[in-house]
């Protein structure tokens, strides 16, 4: 009896032990787990908080909006429709780096890859606006994002299938300038807008791939980040108004306004227009919002 006696007062103890053990743990562990999460330094804004939409349209103006989310923690999206199949370029909020999401059903399912360039001007891209230009797609993009903002290049590169593609010039440069939209105008030669601040400015050359002049004469403070089609045979140029988007119509007298305010639904900023043509009275448009910018 004194031997039971001994090994139920040793199990006692030994349950009070592991009782102690579980309640500190419950109680130190969270402090533990809350502190870093206190201390690790989440993105304040930008792109990791941005997510990408889209909207679809017959006329290139009155937009039905699709509330679905296609990409998360997304950013400036490029779209263009290429045999057949709709590229979206965005910039991944989570790692920096341009992706592409490729649909080959006309938006209902898309499959992601990382893009690559090869050159030398291109260490930190972002801003892609894709085109067709030939047999080829054609992404033009700011090829060195940095905090400084001095010298920033527009480069522009090629590929025949959307995902690896080759430098082939810098086309401008200047200070503290993002957001490319390059594309062709009715005389066969190429215009290229690019953001400086909440402005856009202007530039032109002969060539996709030659030195372009800046346009001194051109300034419009009303709307930036352009993305430019052609619908019905006119100019659209899509733009962020501070808020929302809206549509202009571009021609060598400058650009008109056509519609305020396309896009409805969303509390936090839209902006980054892009349109892909993929047939006949047949448009969609991807863009970002984001609540943390």
């Amino acid at each position: 009896m004194r031997m039971i006696k001994l090994v139920s007062k040793k199990n006692i103890v030994l349950f009070s032990l592991l009782l102690v053990i579980i309640i500190v743990g419950a109680i130190i562990i969270p402090i533990v787990i809350f502190n870093l999460q206190k201390n690790t330094k989440m993105p304040e804004g930008g792109p990791y908080y941005h997510q990408i939409y889209c909207a679809t349209s017959t006329d290139g103006i009155n937009w039905t909006v699709n509330h679905t989310l296609l990409f998360n923690h997304a950013s400036v999206p490029g779209a263009v429709y290429f045999n057949g199949s709709i590229y979206v370029y965005f910039v991944d909020g989570i790692c920096g780096s341009l992706k592409v999401a490729i649909s080959h059903n006309n938006g209902s399912t898309y499959s992601i890859y990382a893009v690559s360039i090869n050159g030398t001007n291109s260490p930190m891209p972002v801003d892609p606006a894709p085109i067709v230009d030939g047999s080829k797609i054609r992404l033009t993009y700011l090829g060195n994002l940095n905090p400084s903002g001095i010298n920033h290049k527009i480069v522009t590169a090629v590929s025949d299938n959307g995902i690896n593609f080759n430098e082939e010039a810098v086309i401008f440069t200047k200070d503290r300038i993002t957001d490319p939209d390059l594309f062709q105008n009715s005389t066969g030669g190429w215009v290229l807008f690019v953001n400086t601040g909440n402005q856009l400015i202007k530039a032109t050359s002969n060539s996709a791939t030659g030195n372009f002049t800046e346009d001194t004469s051109f300034s419009f403070s009303q709307g930036w980040l352009a993305s430019t089609v052609v619908i019905s045979g006119k100019y659209y140029t899509y733009l962020h108004n501070g808020k929302n988007i809206s549509v202009a119509e571009y021609n060598s007298s400058g650009l008109t306004f056509i519609a305020q305010n396309l896009i409805s639904g969303f509390t936090g900023i839209v902006a980054d227009p892009t349109v892909a043509i993929l047939g006949t009275n047949k448009y969609i448009m991807y863009f970002k919002t984001c609540t943390i910018c």
